[in-house]
């Protein structure tokens, strides 16, 4: 099983219940989304035969032709033991949520809000929408486990053009969509806290 961690988001309290309920839905779906891509990558670089990479590539239209999948499909490939768990709740002004998972996916999620979060200390600075591809680009670049994977399936043939509709999907946009979150102070910044460390502190 992969390894676990906790990501503590740090906000604002006193928040309408519909945002909260939105935000614990886009990030569960996040955390879904870069979790199939993490996990999948990996298995098709120890299992790759004639296949394509992904459950969602269609070997009908070519070996890297993408087709997006539904929220409930994308949730049904992420194995129980590693659902996306709230573990804690602290509503202050600011407070925090706190949740249990997969260390990767939530690695990727804490650096995209915090890079995010820096960009945005200046309030005169408005990311244009190329500014905004320009960081996730980055982001593919610098984080180890994307950049780990998209190598992975660079050596598997995959051009960047194969690469675009699969990281737009399963990375760039789930990512993006809590943009929204941040904007309203629901998100402010985040920690990583892996459940290893904590163990050889006791």
């Amino acid at each position: 099983m992969p390894e676990q961690a906790r990501l503590r988001i740090y906000g604002e309290g006193r928040i309408e219940v519909k945002l909260a309920t939105a935000f614990l839905d886009d990030l569960r779906l996040t955390y879904d989304a870069l979790t199939v891509f993490i996990s999948e990558t990996e298995r098709r670089r120890r299992e790759w035969r004639d296949f394509p990479p992904y459950p969602f590539l269609n070997p009908r239209f070519g070996r890297f032709s993408w087709e997006a999948p539904n929220p409930e499909r994308l949730s049904s490939f992420v194995p129980r033991s590693q659902h996306l768990v709230l573990n804690s709740v602290q509503l202050n002004s600011p407070g925090f949520w706190e949740f249990l998972g997969s260390l990767n996916p939530l690695e990727v999620t804490r650096q995209y809000l915090n890079d995010r979060h820096e960009r945005r200390k200046d309030r005169k600075y408005r990311e244009t929408a190329e500014q905004r591809r320009m960081a996730l680009e980055n982001l593919g670049r610098e984080n180890a486990v994307l950049k780990e994977r998209i190598e992975i399936m660079r050596g598997l043939g995959a051009t960047n053009s194969d690469l675009a509709p699969l990281l737009n999907d399963l990375v760039y946009k789930p990512l993006t969509a809590l943009d929204r979150y941040q904007d309203v102070q629901v998100i402010d910044s985040a920690e990583l806290l892996k459940l290893s460390d904590e163990k050889e502190d006791e």
